[in-house]
């Protein structure tokens, strides 16, 4: 079988999901085709096809505006290429590929992961989840958003109108994309699970390493991802401040973002917090392996809401049990009260109690958690049962 990967642009890192299924299904023949890739990790070895050529001297941000002139080209490469299948990520800059499958009659499969699912097609109304002007932070109007909008959900319509199945990462998103337009016989869900055989429990907690900066037996508070108001990193700060007096901790922010200036000026201000910044896969392993426990206080932002958070399946496969906020598709991600802890983005008290009472857990009753959190991910959420989804999926459309 030959499967057409399409994407507008590859970033790996951090976008291992676009590319995650392929590598552990060697098997079949793949070949990538974007706009623009930037692709950094050695281990991604697929055969990859830029549409925006690769000139001396122009950047990345250089070749990303100049990405508008290359979707005819993009659509041409991939009917060239002759797939039996074409899978495009994010339907944001599903054109080309849409193009592709209707000129030769070629099986489209499209993932949506988030953003690309909240545009209205056809007419039909704003989903429900992006009405509340309370939760928003986005600036209102202007052309650029306007526009943005349009096209996002041109491309929408596009993929849904011509896409054989459609896969959501959540069952959140899904009824996301149904509210959007996108006909509910065509969706399925399709968890991205994570690589199990990756994302390990590491050696005993005697063996570790104490964290640069660390001391004695305090125990460590994760945050991984873009510091953004989406990610909660603000929320963290707080409430991890409030009680670094009698629950005296590490909190460890890994990732850059919009809000970095703010995470470094916390580190300044307050010894507990170390901003570690933006770290490799292989880094952001250990980083979990170490934690007693990671947090994502994900927020609705925009009227938009977190579509999975994968960084909560890397951790509890890792043995590190999480506290995420109930929003979105991350009750999806864990079972609350058994692999970690959920809570209110609308108490500001939730975040600081379910901190409070990891901090304070018994040793034993913590290390139960982790083992209850990489269990359940390895049966549930794991690439291994993703892979076999998609295979299914894929069997469905070509003979």
């Amino acid at each position: 079988m030959r499967v057409a990967l399409t994407k507008g642009t590859l970033w790996v890192p951090p976008t291992y999901f676009a590319v995650q299924h392929a590598l552990a299904m060697p098997d079949i023949d793949w070949h990538v085709f974007d706009l623009v890739s930037d692709i950094r990790d050695p281990a991604v070895t697929l055969p990859v096809t830029d549409a925006v050529p690769r000139v001396p001297g122009l950047s990345r941000r250089g070749r990303e505006h100049l990405k508008w002139l290359a979707l005819g080209r993009m659509s041409r490469e991939v009917s060239r290429w002759d797939p039996d299948l074409v899978h495009q990520h994010a339907a944001t800059w599903s054109l080309p590929a849409v193009h592709a499958s209707r000129r030769t009659d070629i099986p489209l499969v499209t993932t949506l992961h988030g953003g690309d699912a909240y545009v209205p097609v056809r007419g039909r109304a704003a989903p429900p989840s992006t009405a509340s002007p309370s939760t928003s932070t986005a600036p209102r109007g202007g052309i650029v958003i306007r526009a943005g909008r349009a096209w996002t959900a041109r491309n929408l319509r596009a993929a849904a109108e011509q896409s054989r199945v459609v896969l959501a990462v959540s069952h959140h998103l899904a009824d996301i994309a149904m509210a959007s337009g996108v006909p509910a016989e065509k969706l399925e869900v399709h968890y991205q699970g994570v690589d199990t055989d990756f994302f390990t429990p590491g050696p005993s907690s005697t063996d570790v390493a104490p964290h640069p900066g660390g001391g004695g037996d305090l125990r460590t508070v994760l945050f991984v991802g873009a510091l953004s108001p989406l990610k909660g990193i603000r929320e963290l700060l707080a409430a991890s401040e409030a009680l670094a007096g009698t629950l005296p901790h590490r909190l460890r922010v890994v990732g850059a973002g919009p809000l970095a200036p703010e995470v470094e000026s916390a580190a300044r201000r307050l010894d507990h917090v170390t901003r570690v910044g933006p770290l490799g896969r292989d880094a952001v392993r250990d980083e979990m392996r170490a934690a007693d426990v990671l947090v994502l206080p994900t927020r609705h932002v925009a009227g938009r809401a977190e579509a999975a958070g994968l960084v909560l399946l890397e951790s509890q496969a890792c043995g590190t049990p999480v506290i995420a906020n109930a929003v979105g598709g991350t009750p999806e991600m864990m079972v609350a009260g058994t692999t970690g802890l959920a809570t209110d983005e609308d108490d500001p008290t939730s975040l600081r109690s379910a901190l409070r009472t990891v901090l304070s857990m018994p040793a034993d009753d913590l290390a139960t958690m982790g083992t209850s959190a990489r269990s359940w991910v390895v049966a549930e959420r794991s690439l291994t049962r993703s892979v076999a989804e998609l295979r299914s999926v894929y069997g469905q459309l070509v003979g």
